[in-house]
């Protein structure tokens, strides 16, 4: 609808600002505020001031009387307190130069019994009561108080000079006993991880050139209580080592650290020496501390008998494979290391070695180096001496192995004298002569084994070594061995009692009728001797002669040689007989002292046994009955007691005639 020419198009709207001034913004306020007069434009600066002190005076009025009022309160509480901190200070450091300094610890031990008891307790039970359930916190407050209290440096970070259990052989037993009861309230999990943070915080404190005696000495207390925490984490102590092997201290105090946990525990030390330090055996700064941390574990566990055999073969691995490149100068001594290890595997004579002989046999191949090759064959060689199961294990695997099979039956032959006794002689002849058998039927076969002919010829040598008969039992030794306890028995008596017919021994042959039968079979020997000389006297005067001549240079030495045998041999005997008198009552002392009553009873049994061969000797004479004829008892004792009158006789006259002989020819010459 138009009017005039106007139309409405929409409904009129009420203004909303109702008759109210438009709401600036923060902008168009700020251009408002920058736009508008200033006093200073229009007022001389005299009255601008006036003005505004004038302001301020009627807002301070306005504030509350109580605010003031407290707010002076406060300052002079404030106030107070400043000049009280600053008299403090003042005293503490009049204190401190009226007070002598305490001078340093100049060593660990020093440094140690230095630290108060009363002060660690405290520190371990305020933070037991603190902080109850967070164990790490005790333990790291114990450690920074230690590293606090132990302030010394060392220059050799594996402590080369010292024992093998320094420095925490110096602890005292009472900071020992609350480092026990803390990492045990602590609990097994507690102490894995404060292990693990303790030894990077030694490396990051090492860095810096802070000491870390301390840490050190927590970490072996940790390696000796708790062994199984040093190899929790192998692939963060690889980092480690890596992150740090180029530094050798850091590198070294690493590796000391670690070597702890092998004092208390072989397999341990094993497992860290061949998972982290055997690759460092290519640095020349760690190969020489390497092999030394392995022969020391060696060393101290040489008694033990329980040893993983997986263990022994990854030792001999990294030894002998070539795996690394060891430097020659250590090569020795690693094989002994690794001889030692082979020797601990084969004390348990309870263990089965079968399937370590299986493994050896698997690794003897055409690469082997020589010397692992060589370890390899005596650790074979002990297998078969120790296990009888592995003779079944290598018949059943010939064929397989045969060039395993050669090397071994060769090194049987070459060493035969010294490796026999150990071995079981009839199973290994059973096993040779089944490789005989077996060679044979591969001998027909149309395609020929490898190796054969050599297992061919040393199965046939060793079997000859095998089937040579020789005696069970060392004559010889034993003859000359019980010459010397007679003889040592019979001087013993005729000392005792002074002259031999005063010995037991005498009374005794007198009493069982030996000696009579002696005594007549010596008279019979003399007898016929001298028969014998004269027969050869009288039928062969030339050859007498002659024999005489040729003879009378070396009878005069060998008359020599008597005087000075019987004059040695006196004098032996006076020394024998004076240390017996001068160490005797000594060595009867100390066995009475170790063994009381020994003696004694070894007396009294033995005057039991000469009584007994006694009465048992007049029952046998008495009941010899069996014998009849010219073997009857009587006739025995008198053609003995011939026989040794006959002896002696003949033995008298021999001497007589040989001592005339002498006499005359020595008064010609």
């Amino acid at each position: 609808m138009s009017y005039g020419g106007w139309e409405v198009v929409g409904k009129n709207k009420k203004d909303k600002s109702n008759g109210k001034p438009a709401k600036l913004s923060k902008a168009e306020k700020k251009k408002f505020m920058e736009n508008a007069p200033k006093l200073e434009d229009f007022l001389p600066l005299d009255e601008v001031k006036t003005l505004y002190n004038t302001l301020d005076n009627n807002k301070e009025n306005k504030k509350p009387v109580k605010e003031k009022e407290s707010k002076t309160k406060e300052n002079e509480e404030k106030k107070k307190q400043q000049k009280q901190k600053q008299q403090q200070q003042q005293q503490q450091a009049e204190k401190k130069k009226t007070e002598p300094k305490e001078k340093p610890p100049k060593s660990i031990e020093g440094a140690l019994n230095a630290i108060s008891i009363e002060e660690l307790k405290n520190i371990l039970a305020t933070n037991q009561a603190r902080f109850p359930e967070a164990p790490l916190v005790w333990l790291k407050d114990i450690l920074a108080y230690l590293c606090v209290k132990i302030p010394i440096d060392t220059n050799d970070p594996v402590f080369g000079n010292k024992p093998a259990d320094y420095p925490l052989s110096v602890v005292p037993n009472t900071i020992r006993s609350i480092l026990e009861s803390a990492t045990k309230d602590a609990g097994s999990k507690a102490v894995q991880i404060f292990y693990e943070i303790t030894l990077t915080a030694m490396t990051n404190n090492m860095v810096k050139g802070t000491p870390v005696v301390g840490h050190k000495i927590f970490l072996q207390f940790l390696a000796y209580q708790h062994p199984e925490t040093v190899i929790s984490n192998i692939p963060k102590l690889v980092t480690l080592r890596n992150s740090y092997q180029n530094r050798k201290p850091i590198g070294l105090s690493l590796l000391w650290a670690l070597a702890q946990g092998g004092q208390k525990n072989l397999t341990i030390g094993l497992k860290i020496w061949h998972e982290v330090m055997a690759s460092m055996l290519e640095m020349k700064n760690y190969a020489s501390y390497v092999v030394q941390i392995l022969e020391r574990f060696t060393t101290l566990h040489g008694t033990t008998t329980s040893l993983s055999s997986d263990l022994y073969l990854n030792i001999a691995d990294d030894v002998y494979s070539g795996r690394y490149n060891i430097p020659a100068s250590v090569e020795k001594e690693l094989g002994v290391s690794v001889a030692k290890l082979r020797t601990i595997i084969f004390k348990n004579k309870d263990t089965r070695h079968q399937p370590l002989f299986q493994a050896l046999m698997k690794k003897l191949t055409y690469t082997t180096p020589e010397n692992y090759k060589a370890e390899i064959i005596n650790a074979l060689v002990a297998s078969l001496s120790t296990d009888t199961q592995c003779y079944s294990a290598w018949r059943s695997n010939y064929t397989k192995y045969l060039h395993q099979s050669s090397l071994l039956l060769k090194h049987l032959n070459a060493n035969w004298t010294r490796v026999s006794p150990s071995l079981r002689v009839n199973l290994l002849r059973e096993t040779i002569l089944t490789f005989i058998a077996t060679n044979e039927e591969l001998g027909k076969a149309k395609k020929k084994e490898e190796h054969l002919n050599a297992c061919v010829k040393e199965c046939k040598v060793l079997l000859e070594k095998m089937t040579v008969s020789r005696s069970w039992f060392p004559w010889k030794k034993g003859s000359v061995l019980l010459l010397v306890v007679i003889g040592a028995m019979l001087a013993y008596d005729t000392q005792k009692h002074g002259s031999f017919k005063a010995s037991n021994t005498n009374r005794f042959l007198t009493e069982s009728g030996v000696s009579g039968y002696g005594e007549h079979a010596w008279s019979r020997v003399r007898l016929y001797s001298s028969k014998s000389l004269e027969f050869i006297e009288a039928s062969a005067p030339e050859y007498y002669k002659a024999v005489t001549e040729f003879s009378t240079p070396y009878v005069k030495l060998a008359g020599d040689l008597c005087l000075i045998t019987k004059n040695t041999s006196l004098k032996v005997y006076n020394n024998i007989v004076l240390y017996a008198h001068q160490k005797g009552p000594l060595i009867a002392a100390s066995i009475n002292h170790y063994a009381p009553g020994l003696l004694e009873s070894m007396q009294k049994q033995s005057i039991q046994a000469m009584e007994a061969i006694k009465t048992y000797s007049a029952l046998a004479s008495d009941q010899a009955n069996i014998l009849v004829g010219h073997l009857n008892s009587e006739n025995l004792r008198k053609y003995t007691s011939q026989a040794i009158n006959t002896t002696q006789t003949f033995a008298s006259q021999t001497y007589n005639w040989v001592y005339e002989k002498v006499q005359t020819l020595t008064k010609v010459h």
